[in-house]
């Protein structure tokens, strides 16, 4: 709307409506496009855990319908990496008129780093843990023991992880956030740096609840971004 009369009750609602509608139709676009490709995906998926398995293995599924299920979840997370920027854009553009110039510069660094750092830690997720974790776990495998991992649990495994490190590496950005905004004391996270320990090792054992060196190995890295996020809230 164009017009330099005050936007009403009504107008916002509509406007509200118009944004809900072209996100809805463009997930389910970039819905059905990522089931077309979702064997492409799957394969990209697979790339760790082929490097895991012994020579010979490889996935199955044991429900008649889990490879479809399982194409269909894919299809459904990656249409919502998709369609996260143009929702993102849609809410900027809904709030962008109550805005001053000097939020609109802010709002732009917010957008801009939080998304940085969610690319890049689902990127370390995929290439650095996944394949760690993968290759303890599968290292087990010997004439006595034959690995087949089951289509639909790796599956949501791999997902889950690259979601939940791209999530981790936000940790930074809002402790330094909350830090700056005089919510919590300078030196906070560093004085409570042993709590803070006991809590990401206990998150570690709840998302690796079997494998202790697994769980030491995201243990690791989430010290060390608790390390980054305190450091930045000096």
């Amino acid at each position: 709307m164009q017009s330099n009369e005050p936007y009403t009750l009504k107008d916002h609602l509509n406007e509200l409506r118009n944004r809900l509608i072209r996100c809805v139709t463009f997930f389910c676009i970039t819905f059905a496009f990522s089931y077309a490709v979702s064997d492409y995906i799957i394969s990209f998926l697979f790339l760790p855990v082929k490097q895991s398995l012994p020579e010979g293995s490889t996935m199955v599924f044991t429900a008649l319908t889990e490879g479809f299920m399982a194409y269909l979840k894919v299809a459904f997370w990656s249409a919502v990496v998709l369609t996260a920027p143009f929702f993102i854009y849609q809410v900027w553009a809904f709030l962008l008129p109550a805005l001053y110039e000097k939020e609109k510069k802010a709002l732009k660094r917010l957008i801009f780093f939080c998304g940085s750092l969610f690319v890049f830690g689902a990127i370390f997720g995929y290439w650095v843990i996944l394949p760690t974790i993968l290759s303890i776990s599968l290292g087990y495998s010997s004439t006595n023991l034959e690995p087949l991992p089951r289509l639909q649990n790796y599956l949501i495994f791999t997902l889950k992880s690259i979601f939940l490190f791209g999530i981790i590496f936000e940790i930074p950005f809002l402790m330094a956030g909350v830090s700056r905004l005089g919510l919590i004391p300078t030196g906070y996270f560093k004085k409570n740096r042993k709590y803070a320990y006991i809590l990401l090792f206990f998150t570690s054992a709840l998302l690796i609840p079997t494998d202790f060196f697994s769980q030491l190995l995201l243990f690791g890295p989430l010290v060390a971004v608790y390390e980054i996020g305190a450091f930045f809230s000096k």
